[in-house]
């Protein structure tokens, strides 16, 4: 899919409530959130792989890294990527905007603002059956210093899950990253269906993959890392180990590792507002006064992907409202880029 993504206002849902003909306030009309995925194939493909990224919000590491891929030149195997499954706690740059969604697998309410992006993302699952599904992190600390902490880890439900030696696999990974890993990684083994030490792992994204069939791993930098572009490394450090195991060859893969800012888009997004009947196109701070009673419409952003305008003070799950004015931050990921401010 093309680098740049126009994101267009679909349809306005939410409480929404209904106001006076001669209300002056302005009203607001933002885009519903995108689910996006990217589908990469090679005319030679043996096994399927998924990679999921932006479960939890604040780890940019993994979505900045399952992104990379995207435009990749695929010279072998087959991948599904969806990169930002969570998109409004990206924006907001927070684990879960509306609670945890790694633990809304299993059950989630049809009232939960996550609702209908846990089960698109189920949905995609299902219909792909990947040979190998992975859950992409940043995690606390430094495994192999501290057994409480996540970071810098491959994760596993059980040493084996029915036919599934996902210990063996995970080792792999492990010990051939090492190699050229500086923070070395350490395996953790949340005993998810044979212990009671995680029960919370079974209403996750691997526990609830495994039960439906589907082989799943956890990988896991360290939120500690020094540098956006360390985590990312380590990322595809780990993956280029689980691609040999399922024969997948990325163009350019070693090259992305020891230099990934060279493949980051940075650019600054274009925004496209509809002010009542004009239409107006914003790349830096603007400050603007419009009259009483205005509609303003977010039509478009134009940027690298990850681009989106946020409401600033308002909830993000809100698609339209009324305010008396508003700030609209427009954000690349948990990057702010530029403000505009709106008053009547």
């Amino acid at each position: 899919m093309d680098r740049r993504k126009f994101l267009k206002v679909s349809s306005i849902f939410g409480a929404t409530p209904l106001f006076a003909k001669n209300d002056n306030r302005l009203f607001f009309k933002f885009p519903k959130k995108p689910f996006e995925y990217y589908h990469l194939k090679s005319k030679n493909s043996k096994f399927k792989v998924m990679l999921i990224g932006g479960i939890h919000g604040n780890e940019m590491g993994a979505y900045k890294a399952a992104d990379l891929l995207i435009n990749s030149d695929i010279e072998k195997g087959e991948l599904l990527i969806i990169p930002r499954s969570n998109f409004t706690s990206i924006l907001a740059d927070v684990r879960g905007y509306n609670g945890d969604m790694n633990r809304k697998f299993a059950y989630i309410s049809k009232k939960d603002p996550d609702y209908h992006y846990v089960e698109l993302l189920k949905s995609a699952i299902l219909e792909y059956r990947p040979d190998v599904l992975i859950s992409m992190h940043d995690g606390y600390g430094f495994s192999i210093r501290n057994k409480r902490a996540w970071g810098q880890s491959v994760v596993i439900d059980e040493l084996r899950y029915k036919n599934f030696n996902l210990f063996s696999e995970a080792n792999f990974v492990k010990n051939h990253a090492n190699i050229y890993l500086p923070y070395k990684l350490g395996l953790i083994n949340t005993k998810t269906f044979t212990s009671h030490i995680h029960d919370e792992q079974k209403k996750a994204l691997t526990g609830w993959c495994l039960e439906h069939g589907i082989k799943a791993f956890c990988i896991e930098a360290s939120k500690q890392l020094p540098t956006l572009s360390e985590k990312v490394k380590t990322h595809l450090t780990m993956l280029r180990e689980f691609f040999k195991l399922y024969d997948v060859k990325i163009k350019d893969m070693d090259e992305m590792i020891k230099n990934p800012k060279k493949f980051m888009d940075d650019s600054t997004p274009v925004v496209e507002l509809k002010i009542n009947s004009r239409i107006y196109k914003y790349r830096a701070d603007k400050k603007i006064k419009v009259p009483k009673g205005s509609e303003i419409v977010i039509k478009s952003i134009n940027g690298p992907r990850g681009s989106f305008a946020v409401p600033i003070g308002v909830n993000l799950n809100w698609t339209s409202f009324h305010a008396r004015y508003l700030t609209i931050g427009i954000k690349n990921d948990f990057e702010k880029k530029f403000k505009i401010k709106i008053r009547s």
